[in-house]
């Protein structure tokens, strides 16, 4: 019985979790600027975080960090800038952990 309640819980937890299409539809929370390409930020932001860049039509690229449960909580669309890149970054729910932030040039704090 318990296993029915917590198969249910678990049901409803991911049913109410961001899809793909929802986070990219949400308002950036911030922007970054970098020095270093596109594909450059693209791979640093898919090799931190165990995942692959999405190569998109206009050639931005979008690299999605999920919960345990497949739910999108953050998205990251890297555009190309010059010889540089721009990051947008969409915060649906936060995550454990921060080290994407090195792939956007945010230092550690000390």
């Amino acid at each position: 019985m318990k296993s029915a309640f917590a198969a249910i819980g678990a049901a409803l937890i991911v049913a109410g979790c961001a899809s793909t299409a929802e986070v990219l539809q949400e308002p950036v929370t911030q922007t970054f600027h970098s020095q270093q390409s596109a594909n450059e930020v693209a791979f640093c932001l898919a090799n931190k975080n165990a995942t692959s860049a999405l190569q998109r039509d206009d050639g931005s690229r979008v690299i999605l960090i999920k919960n345990g449960y497949g739910a999108v909580s953050m998205a990251f669309s890297v555009f190309p800038e010059g010889t540089g890149s721009r990051i947008d970054w969409r915060k649906k729910f936060g995550t454990v952990g921060g080290i994407w932030k090195q792939c956007v040039g945010i230092k550690p704090a000390k």
